[in-house]
């Protein structure tokens, strides 16, 4: 019997050889010609029939309302010297909440005023003395001078367009 080693050393040769063998014959084999890549036709497109677009439910009337992108009090109708006239007010909105409470008011001619912490303020942040403020959900109470009290309260848009 041959001796372990040998034979172990034969059966590697062999094995290599094989591969070698098998490597040739895999690179020699001639190569398959690269294919074109098949590139997919588009659909030809429906044609887009034509939207017809809604008129806009909301509409904005800039007139009576200041424009929201100037900043408070670059307004050109800003009056320093302006008196506050409560009877003339109009409430134009109210934030109101547990912790803080506020509304906006607009008198014809001197412009708009706002209510914060009880005072009120012009555009300019100058407070107008004279008045103690609440504001309740759907009005706000001024109290004057003289024990005047002045109940303002929101007007729909109905009630804006009679008055009008």
């Amino acid at each position: 019997m041959p001796d372990k080693s040998i034979r172990n050393s034969n059966t590697l040769i062999v094995c290599m050889a094989l591969m070698m063998t098998t490597a040739c014959k895999i690179s020699s084999a001639p190569s398959a010609a690269p294919k074109a890549a098949e590139v997919p036709v588009p659909a030809p497109q429906a044609p887009v029939a034509e939207v017809v677009k809604e008129k806009p439910v909301y509409v904005y009337s800039g007139d009576r309302f200041r424009d929201p992108f100037i900043p408070a009090g670059q307004a050109t109708n800003y009056q320093p010297d302006a008196v506050f006239d409560p009877a003339r007010a109009s409430v134009k909105g109210i934030i109101f909440g547990r912790d803080y409470k506020s509304a906006v008011l607009t008198v014809g001619g001197s412009g708009t005023y706002f209510i914060k912490g009880g005072k009120i303020f012009d555009v300019m942040g100058k407070s107008v003395e004279g008045y103690a403020v609440k504001i309740f959900i759907d009005k706000v109470v001024l109290s004057g001078e003289a024990d005047n009290v002045f109940e303002l309260k929101i007007k729909t848009s109905d009630e804006e367009a009679k008055a009008l």
